[in-house]
């Protein structure tokens, strides 16, 4: 600090806050003998470096307060889902980077949250966890449709591989929701969850090879198989029970089965169906029908002879095939089961085991180029016509059985307004002689009133 003020020379020198800019101030002269630096030092004026203002202000950026929001939701699901600790850390640093993408900055709130979802599905399938994209919906309150886009956005934005999980490995965390066990319901309508979750998984075995499975959601397919299977467990007391008054007993959660409470009934009678078909071939029933209604009795040796009940079933409608078809038709179908293929049932020097498996081979073989051409052709009826390849196997894949009909595009009429009118066109359009004094009266009767 300099001690005599250069103009007058004294000494009495001080300091003065003014501005608040320290500076040195002589009392008897008033000159500003020296100033205080704000943002440089001596060494940066001499040698003209400038300093930036993001060096002089610069803080540490703090997340929005929906992104904040979104941390505590995205955490609060995890420990729902029990999660552990690091892919809960991954969860949140997923969805961190997608919620600063581009793609997802300017979206809705709504869209924001079904994100975090996507995000807690994304990391359970890359961690084999079994969690479906309809709990996480169900938490969320989200309609699968809209989460399903989001995802595959996500997928898409941030180039993510995800693994997709076997419907088997979603079956047993579903059947465990459902609240059956001893001490929470009656002794007869009670059911331990590892019973529930091997006949269940039976069942969906058997769907399975009834292609029942073949492009079909899980949910609504976990849903009618477990109804199935509690039902089978013990039928005597547990037949008279609709599929609501199950999902009532069992608590189930409304949102899983109220909004596809008719796709659920499709796939039970869908199942149900096959059992029957199954049920037929047992040795002590002797062929007799076997109902619908009365077919929870028998699932247990349908599901204990599953494999010899499918060939059997399969042997038979080739027999009855053969039957009501004339020599001439006869002999094309038996080429056309055959294949070439010396594992069919239907061949002389063949054993009978391989009957199923050359089903489903042969399906296997014509249902990729089949199905897509099917589903062209124009047609009002569900049935297959007589002449179609489906109508000579017993089990058939979705997409052959229910064929939708190609909708037709109305042609547009192109109007130019230099179209001809006939005369009698321009005579529609002019007056006659009693519509003239009808609006003359009435006009009139207005002007009047």
């Amino acid at each position: 600090m300099p001690s005599n003020c250069p103009e007058c020379g004294s000494s009495n020198v001080v300091e003065d806050d003014l501005y608040s800019q320290r500076q040195l101030v002589c009392e008897d002269c008033g000159s500003v003998v020296a100033e205080g630096h704000l943002t440089t030092t001596l060494s940066d004026e001499t040698q003209s470096r400038a300093v930036p203002y993001h060096t002089s202000t610069e803080a540490i950026k703090k997340p929005c307060r929906n992104l904040i929001a979104g941390f505590s939701r995205v955490r609060a699901l995890c420990r729902i889902l029990r999660l552990t600790s690091d892919m809960e850390s991954e969860v949140v640093c997923l969805f961190e980077r997608a919620y600063n993408h581009p793609n997802f900055l300017h979206v809705t709130l709504t869209k924001k949250e079904v994100l975090g979802g996507c995000c807690i599905l994304s990391v359970c399938r890359q961690s084999n966890w079994p969690v479906s994209m309809g709990t996480i919906g169900y938490l969320l309150g989200a309609d699968t449709p809209l989460m399903g886009a989001v995802y595959q956005e996500l997928t898409k934005s941030l180039n993510i591989e995800n693994t997709t999980k076997g419907i088997t490995d979603l079956l047993e965390s579903f059947c465990y929701e459902f609240k059956l066990r001893p001490e929470q319901v009656d002794e007869v309508l009670s059911e331990t969850p590892q019973r529930l979750v091997d006949r269940t998984s039976a069942l969906i075995e058997l769907a399975a090879d009834a292609w029942i499975v073949t492009g079909r959601q899980p949910l609504p397919l976990f849903m009618a198989s477990v109804y199935v299977a509690w039902q089978s467990l013990n039928p005597t007391a547990r037949m008279k029970y609709s599929f609501s008054a199950f999902c009532q007993i069992g608590k189930a959660p409304e949102q899983s089965w109220r909004k596809s409470r008719e796709t659920i009934l499709k796939r039970i009678n869908e199942l149900k169906g096959v059992l029957c078909k199954l049920g037929q071939e047992l040795p002590w029933l002797r062929g007799r029908k076997v109902e619908p209604s009365m077919v929870a009795t028998l699932v247990d040796d349908i599901l204990k002879n599953r494999r010899a009940l499918l060939m059997r079933a399969v042997r038979k409608y080739e027999e009855q095939l053969k039957n009501e078809l004339p020599e001439t038709q006869t002999g094309d179908h038996d080429n056309d089961l055959s294949g070439n293929n010396p594992t069919n049932s239907n061949h002389p020097d063949s054993p009978s085991s391989k009957a199923l498996e050359s089903e489903v081979t042969y399906l296997k073989q014509v249902s990729s180029d089949d199905c897509e051409s099917v589903a062209d052709k124009e047609t009002s009826d569900c049935e297959l016509p007589p002449t179609h390849w489906g109508k000579r196997h017993l089990f058939l894949p979705p997409c052959v059985k229910s064929r939708k009909r190609q909708r037709v595009d109305t042609p547009q009429l192109e109007v130019t307004g230099d179209e001809e009118i006939s005369d009698s066109e321009i005579e529609s359009y002019i007056r006659s002689q009693d519509e003239i004094k009808m609006y003359l009266t009435a006009q009139k009767e207005l002007e009047e009133a």
